[in-house]
Order: C-alpha cells, then sequence, then structure tokens
C-alpha cells in the first residue's frame, strides 16, 4: 500500500472539517474549538502551498478537493477581520516614503500637500481593490464554512483519500461513471 502526500492531505483536511464542525455544532466557545481551528488553519496552508507546488503532479479532482479544503479550513478563524484597511495604511505609508525620494520633474510631488494628497488617494485605491477582493474572499469562505457543507466537503475529502488508498475508483469516477448513466438513459 503506497500512501502518497495528496492522500494524506486530503485525509487530514477532511477529518479536521468534521472535527471542527462536531466541536462547532458541541460549543464553538470551546478551547477545544479554537485550537481545531488553529490546527486547520496550519493544516490548510500547508496543503494551498504543497498543492501548489506538486498540482502538475496529481488528478485535478484531488488538487481541487485539497485547495477547497485548504481554503475552509484557513479562511475560518479569519470571517470576521478587516485586513484590507490594515494593508491600505501600510500602501499609503509606503507611498509617502517613497515620493519623499522622487526629485527632478517629479519633486513636486515629493513637497508636503501633493506628497500626502497622492498617499492618501493611493491608500484609497489600494482599500476599494482589496476590499472587494476581501469579501469575495470573505462570501466564498462563509459558503464554504456553513456547517453542513464544511461536513460534506470533509467526508468527500476523507472518502477520497481511503478510496485513493486503496487503489479503487475515486469520487471523481464515480461521479463520471454516474454522469454516463444518466445521459444514456436521457
Amino acid at each position: 500500500m503506497d500512501i502518497g502526500l495528496p492522500e494524506v492531505m486530503l485525509f487530514v483536511g477532511g477529518l479536521l472539517s468534521i472535527l471542527i464542525v462536531h466541536m462547532y455544532r458541541k460549543d464553538k466557545d470551546a478551547g477545544s474549538y479554537k485550537a481545531l481551528m488553529i490546527l486547520g488553519f496550519i493544516a490548510g496552508v500547508v496543503m494551498i502551498a504543497l498543492t501548489g507546488t506538486n498540482y502538475s503532479n496529481w488528478p485535478f479532482f484531488d488538487s481541487l478537493l485539497i485547495i477547497l479544503a485548504g481554503f475552509a479550513l484557513v479562511i475560518r478563524p479569519f470571517r470576521d477581520t478587516d485586513l484590507a484597511i490594515i494593508i491600505a495604511v501600510v500602501v499609503m505609508v509606503v507611498t509617502y516614503v517613497f515620493l519623499g525620494t522622487l526629485t527632478g520633474d517629479f519633486a513636486v510631488l515629493a513637497e508636503t500637500y501633493p506628497r500626502i494628497i497622492v498617499s492618501v488617494i493611493a491608500g484609497a485605491f489600494a482599500f476599494m481593490i482589496l476590499n472587494f477582493l476581501e469579501k469575495l474572499a470573505m462570501l466564498i469562505g462563509k459558503i464554504l464554512n456553513l456547517w453542513p457543507i464544511l461536513l460534506v466537503l470533509g467526508l468527500i475529502c476523507l472518502v477520497e483519500g481511503i478510496l485513493i488508498v486503496a487503489g479503487g475508483k475515486t469520487v471523481y469516477d464515480y461521479i463520471q461513471e454516474y454522469t454516463k448513466v444518466i445521459a444514456m438513459l436521457i
């Protein structure tokens, strides 16, 4: 029996997802739930990073499942955090510092008021883009972290990992067979 990295990640991601759902339903204020969220975050980051570097060697369905489970585990602790404003302030400060180094034709931007105005505009633009992307990611994260969806995702990951280790057909193979049968019936 040859157990590879995708199988382990599917199994761990699925198991963590199921445990997080169980602890959330049991007591979402418990320390064990919060510890599972931290463990899930770490596992999610590792899952996404390893899939990002190895996806071409793995079946597409497995890579997709690992990335979805990893994203769901990573985004869970940050559902209510506003990162866009923090990054926008950093953009404003970096822009302000950068504008102070300008010389020649652009030296006018290094003066006090234009420097402040351009920095605020750069920060506002960064905030606008990042806020949109953050809200989009949070929407996807909230959908994936609804406990029924997270439970189903965890079960699919767990079953996929077990089926791959067993050497039989995968969940994707069963889906393909089912759709072929349905297509023949129609």
